[in-house]
């Protein structure tokens, strides 16, 4: 489990990135980044303000979850975007 889940929190984001960015969607995937970046530090701050080993659950969740996504999107955005420009060179 704790290899599958940042493995789907990286890949589905990836996916979606290529897709929206191809289909000229590059805003939605800027929200997404946005969104994505504001449960980060949600999680990261809600950590600070547990104790003990509550505190190390939201510190995992936000590097399992929340940081492969981001890494995700912007890598599926940049190859839908080198996609694009493949695409109009050819």
């Amino acid at each position: 489990m704790v290899y599958i889940l940042p493995l789907l929190c990286f890949v589905i984001p990836l996916i979606a990135g290529v897709v929206l960015v191809r289909a000229g969607r590059g805003v939605v995937v800027a929200v997404l980044v946005v969104v994505l970046a504001g449960l980060l530090a949600w999680t990261i701050w809600r950590g600070q303000l547990a104790t003990g080993m509550d505190g190390l659950g939201y510190a995992i969740m936000a590097m399992l979850m929340w940081a492969p996504g981001i890494l995700g999107l912007l890598v599926g955005s940049a190859v839908g975007w080198g996609q694009l420009r493949k695409g109009q060179r050819g």
